[in-house]
């Protein structure tokens, strides 16, 4: 069986202006951040959890 370590973490994705994912799902926000950072208008955004 697969670990399921990080189902219940936050997962963030970092989005364009146009609100296309370009980078993620990612557990680190820091990550995300430093994508969001590499190109104009790119944003942070949390994924909400699937599931229950």
């Amino acid at each position: 069986m697969p670990c399921a370590c990080q189902k219940n973490k936050t997962q963030y994705e970092v989005v364009d202006a146009a609100g296309k994912r370009v980078f993620g799902p990612t557990p680190y926000k820091t990550t995300a951040d430093a994508m969001a950072a590499r190109g104009t208008g790119r944003e942070v955004r949390e994924v909400p959890k699937g599931g229950k």
